[in-house]
């Protein structure tokens, strides 16, 4: 769900660029040995330490809503159980 990243060497966006990135999910900001801070919205940092998320807020991801999905029925069919 990470909407970008930027690194720690020269950045030409401004603070308002950035901030509206973070509105559309989060911002990771990198140093030489990795992530270091993510910028978040508020809304997102206070559903992340409200604890109250649901299964379909976890399971979001927005990037992926225009997916295609048409599963082709399976052929099989189910055997009894044996108990013996």
């Amino acid at each position: 769900m990470i909407t970008a990243t930027l690194t720690d060497r020269k950045n030409d966006r401004t603070l308002l660029e950035i901030q509206k990135e973070a509105e559309n999910g989060p911002v990771v900001i990198t140093e030489e040995n990795g992530p270091s801070h993510v910028l978040l919205s508020i809304a997102d940092y206070e559903r992340l330490i409200s604890g109250k998320r649901n299964i379909v807020e976890m399971l979001w991801m927005p990037s992926m809503m225009n997916i295609d999905f048409d599963p082709q029925r399976s052929a099989e069919t189910a055997r009894p159980a044996d108990f013996s």
